[in-house]
């Protein structure tokens, strides 16, 4: 291969210890690049991937204090902060298959273990740039939301590259989903599975027989998958979303266990195993859903409020059996704290919280302090600062009053 020119290429590197930062940037240098700005924490990698476009990003998994590198891929994913045109490349230490699994399911471009050599760090950044100048139309046109350009240009670049058939495939069956051509999709997806059976295809043809309402197959498609490839985690996320639209929420539950053992750091994946619990009445394991959401979403980019509440929430369904064990208890407060520590401007929200505490205060007996926070709950109501207790609960809190009486 042919040494690449990066000297037009702008380069991020975010790296939060000093000797690492200083021998990658030196790479970096030597490789040609002549812009490359530094951000030592993923607080200020956002900002800049906010103000600036980015050739390569070369992020470090451990970034000390705050958000992780994983959680700063997922962020800059949710927010739309890189385009498909840049190359991202997650750096790590760490080789164990949590970690592995938990970074790549926001998809990086690619990942390397730390320690690497400067010519293997070259070869793999020159291989990446290569394919992504391949599929520069495809990704301008993925990055503009146009999936039938994306189409016209995945179909151009699979016949001047024949090695990248499958990445255009996987391209071009995905845009065909977004597009709802389910039964194209289905076709693209099926000749590739005949060709090489690739996860991505058996997970592309799955989600063709959800969305075309085909569950059972979808189900039967999605679970093959879970066995043939265990660590393929986002087909446990569609086979526990096919068994609840089967009406099957144990099933569901069960399989999103699994899929936090694989990979226990995706905090959607744990709201959803806590609200599944929930509507199964199992609060035990909704609480410690919640209580590792509470943990992931303070470095997170998602609602944090809806997180505390829902954990407040599987606290106060399991003091409908009693009163709260200590630790029960210092948890259910721990979070409280956090809701309070911030702003809570949703009346809907705040009237949860203010039933939650209510209910756990029931449990307890401590009639009196429930009594004096349902009358601050109604004067909040009469300033519209929450909304209103509904019948049964201000039924149940007069009734527990008035046995005080």
């Amino acid at each position: 291969m042919a040494v690449r020119d990066f000297s037009h290429k702008k380069a991020l590197l975010i790296e939060d210890m000093a000797e690492a930062r200083i021998m990658q940037r030196k790479m970096l240098t030597d490789f040609g690049f002549t812009s490359i700005d530094i951000a030592m924490k993923a607080e200020t990698a956002i900002e800049l991937l906010r103000h600036n476009t980015f050739d390569v990003i070369l992020s470090d998994y451990n970034l000390g204090n705050g958000k992780d590198g994983q959680q700063l891929l997922e962020e800059v994913r949710h927010s739309k902060l890189i385009p498909h045109t840049a190359t991202y490349l997650m750096v790590t230490a760490e080789t164990s298959i949590e970690m592995v699994m938990g970074a790549i399911e926001f998809q990086p471009d690619g990942y390397i273990t730390k320690p690497f050599s400067q010519a293997v760090l070259q070869r793999r950044l020159e291989k990446l740039l290569e394919t992504k100048e391949r599929l520069l139309k495809v990704n301008l046109a993925l990055d503009a939301g146009d999936h039938e350009a994306a189409i016209d240009a995945a179909t151009t670049a699979m016949n001047d590259y024949p090695s990248l058939i499958g990445k255009c495939e996987r391209i071009i069956g995905e845009s065909l989903l977004e597009l709802k051509d389910y039964d194209k999709a289905l076709s693209v997806f099926e000749n590739t599975i005949k060709e090489r059976k690739m996860p991505w295809a058996l997970f592309g043809k799955a989600k063709a027989h959800y969305l075309m309402g085909e569950l059972e197959t979808a189900e039967q498609h999605f679970q093959q998958l879970t066995l043939d490839n265990r660590f393929f985690v986002s087909a446990y996320d569609w086979l526990a979303k096919t068994q609840l639209a089967l009406e099957k929420p144990e099933e569901a539950q069960a399989t999103l266990i699994k899929a936090i053992e694989k990979s226990p750091k995706n905090l959607l994946r744990q709201m959803e195993l806590g609200r599944i619990s929930l509507l199964l009445n199992d609060n035990i394991t909704a609480e410690m859903a919640y209580r590792r959401s509470v943990f992931l979403v303070k470095h997170s980019c998602y609602n944090i409020h809806d997180v505390h509440v829902r954990h407040l929430e599987s606290l106060a369904r399991i003091s409908d059996n009693g009163p709260l064990l200590p630790r029960q208890k210092d948890n259910f407060n721990n979070t409280l704290k956090k809701v309070y520590d911030q702003p809570l401007e949703d009346p809907e929200l705040k009237a949860q919280v203010y039933s939650y505490e209510i209910d756990v205060l029931l449990s307890e007996n401590d009639i009196n302090t429930a009594k004096q926070l349902f009358e601050v709950w109604l004067r909040e109501v009469r300033f519209e600062m929450s909304a209103a207790p509904n019948k049964q609960q201000s039924a149940t809190y007069l009734e527990a009053f008035e046995s005080q009486e």
